[in-house]
């Protein structure tokens, strides 16, 4: 089975509703019937305010209203999400510390850094899918291209010319060009800069023509008339941007997703671990929350921690491949 079909049918089990694993939290044993009893840390493996953050806050206000008590939410940036991600891999596996993480930690991080002080696939278990972000390829009004075959066949006429900005080297946006580079053989320079808000900031300014990134931080600037919106990276049309084609329209085999997940340190009980994954799934469809993710662009993914882990494998095969074939090395 390969990269897509594995997502797919893995995103189609979740959302018909089709839970086998989360079921089981609904006839929960008695070994989970006193969970939580003390405050559950939730851990944000970067900065305040970005979407990781701000998903982690919607969580830790509404997980387990009746059991009194606090979901903590814990900031712990640095080293591209290695630092917080380590903590929770290192802490006791009894669902009191958990990663609200993405796929770059665990999908991506494995392949870009030499050295990590934990294994992003073997020292986690995989928990609840909260949404995937819609990720969005814009251009510079500069760039004469109105549909992504035209951009293509822009870029391939002008070799070298176009420059694409990223958060930087290694980041997701930088890795969802690169692939679409080395897919449809293009020549475009990469211009990393620190953070994703100074890479669109670059953007706007004309200092780039090209950059990939979710739909929520575009969207605004595209309807100013700032920037051009070309494709989304997933292998179909979003519903949250219905006349922005999907990339794979034009250029087969090109799809890029980017994720947002729940992890605990391997070793959790099963039985707890469906009691959590049940319970975000529960939360991830409270209509508060489907509205705020929408604002964020993003979209509501209710697998099971099984199904998770398969998406999970399924990414970092891909981005293991690309990043070697690539070269790239964080830095």
């Amino acid at each position: 089975m390969n990269f897509s079909t594995t997502r797919r049918k893995a995103l189609v089990l979740g959302l018909s509703g089709a839970l086998p694993f989360g079921a089981q939290a609904q006839g929960a044993p008695s070994s989970t019937a006193d969970y939580p009893s003390h405050p559950v840390r939730l851990i944000v493996p970067f900065a305040p305010g970005g979407s990781t953050d701000i998903l982690g806050r919607l969580l830790s206000k509404h997980l387990f209203p009746a059991s009194g008590q606090p979901m903590v939410v814990e900031n712990m940036a640095g080293a591209g999400g290695n630092l917080g991600a380590s903590l929770v891999a290192r802490s006791p596996a009894d669902g009191y510390t958990l990663e609200i993480g993405a796929m770059s930690t665990h999908a991506m991080n494995g392949s870009l850094y030499k050295q990590l002080p934990f294994d992003p696939m073997n020292d986690f278990d995989t928990v609840a899918m909260l949404a995937y972000a819609i990720n969005v390829i814009a251009v510079a009004p500069s760039v004469p291209a109105r549909n992504f075959a035209e951009l293509l066949d822009y870029i391939r006429a002008n070799p070298g010319k176009l420059n694409y900005a990223s958060g930087g080297i290694g980041t997701h946006n930088h890795l969802t060009l690169a692939l679409l580079a080395k897919t449809a053989q293009l020549d475009i320079v990469h211009v990393p800069y620190k953070g994703g808000g100074p890479a669109v900031a670059a953007l706007l300014q004309g200092e780039c023509q090209m950059f990939a990134g979710g739909a929520s931080l575009l969207l605004p600037h595209a309807q100013a008339g700032k920037v051009r919106l070309i494709a989304v990276t997933e292998k179909t049309r979003s519903d949250l941007l219905p006349d922005v084609p999907s990339a794979s329209e034009t250029l087969k085999g090109f799809e890029v997703t980017n994720w947002y997940g729940v992890f605990a340190p391997k070793g959790l009980d099963p039985a707890r671990r469906a009691v959590i994954n049940h319970e975000i799934n529960r939360v991830t469809g409270l209509p508060e929350v489907a509205e705020r993710l929408k604002g964020l662009g993003m979209v509501r993914a209710p697998v099971d921690p099984v199904q998770l882990r398969e998406i999970l494998q399924a990414d970092y095969r891909l981005w293991s491949s690309t990043v070697k074939s690539l070269g790239i090395a964080s830095e």
